[in-house]
């Protein structure tokens, strides 16, 4: 069966272990903070705690594997064990870790130890309000966590232990300080004044992983997490904000991403990885900022055609936010590696079930939207693929504005038509998902 308005293939939940993106996937391996190095120099004397709690929730996760046997109650009860166990050992981190730099996250490792044994005994989680990262400082959570998982989880709980990454921060503080310049930008695009639904705008976070358990180590992973947003039962103290693991996502680029673009370019596409993981990231924070963007005559936040169901909201939303963010990020300054980041991550979402993933929707949506104009632009892409498409980008996101924020139907049938002329393209590319990484495995010390 299909979606009535745009034709994607609905969605049905899987139940396996670990979910991946898409059947039999290759992967590749990533070992982060090998010896726990990283982890040792933020946290000498208590590191050893982390690893235990994590080495716990991972025990915990493993339960939820669909066919293990026993009982629901010897199954609730050893669950619980570890859960509780996982939770004394946060104390003890918490109580030991003496260094001023660290008091974040011993705040919030006490705040989740209690969390932890509530919920294993009444299967809630108590509320508790989030402080961000500080500049400079290691940063942890430890809860209830969104992932891509579609599977039988009885307890969605994810360990994240992070550590700043100012080389790769400085990024995202040049389009912070540019945010008119971006707005005045997409009133162009779109034609008409914007403005932006949510008068504090969230922060971004670029971050190492150090640590990771539990929910967040099995089956497909995350670059990034939105709070509270993606934390159940969680407020945050200051504005929302957005946490992203740069060295996740440069590995992923490097391993996944550019491999997967120069395969499907002849071998044509040049590596410039730095360079290219800095343009990805202020896509990433230009994408972050235009979900708020609108024209200035919606009313509120806008509305779609009632036909339009809640995934195709979210493909559609995210792939707004991709073109405009795309366009709005090259207004800063044309560079050839903004493409080229852009194009790589188009080709790795394409690697996955798009009636899955909303950004994968999204992905095939914008694809077929270039494939319909090739007297304008080709796939694959060219240096100058920002400014060879920006004509046919400008309209895609039109469309799409009125659509999601106007309540405009008219605009549904270019779309769907767009979306099934990707998702033919996408089929063209099995043989390139079939022998390269699409995505990582952890493994950690």
């Amino acid at each position: 069966m299909r979606s009535a308005s745009l034709d994607i293939p609905l969605r049905e939940t899987l139940h396996q272990f670990p979910f991946w993106h898409r059947e039999e996937p290759v992967v590749a391996a990533f070992r982060i903070d090998p010896e726990y190095a990283g982890l040792r120099e933020q946290f000498p004397d208590t590191w050893e705690h982390l690893v235990r709690a994590k080495l716990l929730l991972d025990s915990a996760t493993a339960l939820d594997v669909p066919t293990v046997t026993g009982s629901d109650e010897e199954h609730a009860e050893r669950v619980a064990g570890l859960f509780k166990a996982a939770a004394a050992t946060l104390n003890r981190f918490a109580d030991e870790e003496k260094a001023e730099s660290a008091r974040t996250a011993v705040e919030h490792a006490r705040q989740a130890a209690e969390r932890i044994v509530i919920y294993a005994d009444s299967q809630e989680w108590k509320p508790v309000t989030l402080l961000e990262p500080a500049p400079g400082e290691p940063w942890l959570y430890c809860g209830p966590i969104g992932t891509w998982a579609m599977r039988d989880v009885a307890s969605p709980i994810g360990l994240l232990v992070t550590v700043p990454c100012p080389e790769l921060q400085t990024e995202i503080d040049t389009v912070n300080g540019r945010i008119g310049q971006m707005q005045q930008e997409a009133a162009r695009i779109l034609g008409e004044q914007v403005k932006s639904v949510q008068d504090i705008h969230p922060t971004m976070h670029i971050m190492n992983l150090l640590l990771a358990g539990g929910e967040s180590v099995s089956g497909h992973k995350n670059f990034a997490h939105f709070f509270p947003l993606e934390a159940a039962e969680s407020s945050v103290l200051g504005p929302e904000f957005t946490v992203v693991f740069a060295n996740v996502h440069r590995e992923r680029m490097r391993r996944c991403s550019l491999p997967l673009l120069q395969d499907v370019q002849d071998g044509t596409a040049e590596e410039r990885l730095d360079d290219v993981l800095r343009m990805s990231l202020r896509w990433f924070r230009c994408h972050d900022l235009g979900h708020f963007w609108r024209r200035a005559s919606v009313p509120g936040a806008g509305e779609a055609p009632s036909e339009i169901s809640y995934f195709e909201r979210m493909a559609l939303e995210e792939a707004y936010a991709d073109v405009l963010g795309l366009l709005t990020a090259h207004a800063m300054g044309p560079r050839p590696e903004l493409g080229t980041a852009f194009t790589a991550e188009l080709v790795r979402y394409l690697s996955r079930r798009y009636h899955h993933f909303a950004d994968s929707a999204a992905a095939v949506l914008t694809l077929g939207w270039l494939q319909e104009h090739p007297q304008d632009v080709e796939f694959p892409l060219t240096d100058d693929f920002i400014g060879a498409s920006r004509e046919v980008l400008t309209d895609l996101a039109r469309a799409l504005h009125s659509v999601l924020w106007d309540a405009d139907p008219t605009e549904i049938a270019r779309l769907r038509a767009a979306l099934t002329k990707g998702a033919e393209y996408r089929d063209s590319l099995t043989r390139h998902f079939d022998h390269l990484p699409t995505d990582l495995t952890y493994t950690f010390g």
